[in-house]
C-alpha cells in the first residue's frame, strides 16, 4: 500500500476509534444505566479543545495528505500525526484511574494506530 493511502487510513481509523471510545461509554445507557457523570459539566473550553482534537486535527491531517505540495505540508501533517499519538497516550493513562473494561480494547489499539502513523509521517516527511 502507497504511504499516503496507509497515512490517511491511519487517519480514519484514528475517528473510528475515537467513536468507538465514546460510543462504549454511553452503551450501559441501553441497558437503562446511567451514564450522567457525578462531575460538574466540562467548561466550553474543553468541549471544543476535544472538538478539534477528536475530529479538526485528523480532517486537517487528511487534507494536508491528500492536497498538500511540498515539504511543508508533509511536516505539517507529520506534527499533527506525532501530536496524535502523544495525545492518545495521554488520553490512554485514563485506564489507571478510572478502569473500564471495554476501553481496555480500544484505547491501545488507539495508540498503535496512533504510533504507526507518526512513524509512516515522518518517513513520508523525509521521502
Amino acid at each position: 500500500m502507497e504511504k499516503k493511502q496507509r497515512i490517511i487510513l491511519f487517519w480514519v481509523l484514528t475517528v473510528v476509534g475515537f467513536l468507538s471510545h465514546s460510543m462504549l461509554e454511553l452503551m450501559p445507557a441501553f441497558w437503562g444505566e446511567s451514564i450522567a457523570s457525578m462531575d460538574p459539566p466540562a467548561p466550553a473550553g474543553m468541549i471544543a479543545f476535544m472538538a478539534c482534537l477528536t475530529y479538526l486535527v485528523p480532517v486537517a491531517g487528511i487534507l494536508l495528505t491528500v492536497y498538500g505540495k511540498g515539504k511543508t505540508a508533509r511536516v505539517i501533517q507529520a506534527v499533527l500525526a506525532c501530536l496524535m499519538a502523544v495525545f492518545t497516550l495521554f488520553h490512554m493513562s485514563e485506564l489507571f484511574t478510572g478502569f473500564t473494561p471495554a476501553q481496555l480494547l480500544v484505547m491501545p489499539l488507539m495508540f498503535v494506530i496512533a504510533l504507526l502513523m507518526a512513524i509512516d509521517s515522518i518517513k513520508f516527511c523525509k521521502a
